[in-house]
């Protein structure tokens, strides 16, 4: 094969892993966006579940919490009810704001109003809702970046080796393998990552 075949190859593999990593990056972002909103809608209610049971944290103090400090804010005032007692343990006047704030839940579902343990249970699923949704956002920032790192590697080698070709032309079918190997891993984890993170449920 010609000196060309071998450059041409060399400058076709940039170019493909280059608008991989652009779609790659676009449905990641797109998908991350989606998290944002869901994970934003979650934080507000949570805020107000923790407020009312978690009652000696301020509101100011609560609105600089970050999605992981909500989670242990959340998971601290589920502790704090007993569900094996009357109302949860609590006194009366934080049990009723805690009863109102279900119905309103429930009302808002066109749901009528049940046992009042399930609040309990609804907290349990909230924790369990958060917890997935910064799951999620953490495993697609991890495989973005392992993406692009991998897709990187070829492309950069792949841009330096144009640049000296001529000095390498005799190795040529070694490093042209030697990329196309690396460009197919790359690829290939990209490929899985991005079936991965459509298919990771957002509960």
């Amino acid at each position: 094969m010609t000196g060309d075949f071998w450059l041409y190859t060399l400058s076709a593999i940039p170019q493909t892993l280059g608008a991989i990593v652009a779609l790659t990056a676009t449905f990641v972002i797109f998908k991350l966006d989606h998290i944002e909103e869901r994970t934003k809608l979650e934080y507000d209610e949570i805020k107000d579940w923790v407020l009312t049971i978690l009652f000696e944290l301020g509101i100011h103090e609560i609105s600089r919490l970050d999605d992981y400090a909500l989670l242990e804010k959340l998971r601290k005032s589920i502790e704090k009810l007993d569900p094996n007692s009357d109302r949860f343990g609590l006194e009366d006047a934080r049990f009723n704001q805690l009863y109102a704030m279900y119905e309103h839940v429930l009302i808002s579902h066109k749901r009528k109003m049940d046992n009042y343990k399930n609040i309990y249970l609804y907290l349990q699923e909230k924790e369990r809702v958060l917890s997935s949704l910064i799951n999620v956002r953490r495993n697609a920032l991890i495989r973005l970046r392992t993406s692009l790192f991998l897709t990187s590697a070829p492309i950069v080698l792949s841009l330096i080796t144009l640049l000296v070709f001529p000095l390498l032309a005799s190795c040529g079918p070694v490093i042209i393998a030697a990329l196309v190997i690396l460009s197919i891993s790359a690829v290939a984890y990209t490929v899985l990552s991005v079936w991965d993170i459509a298919h990771r449920s957002l509960r």
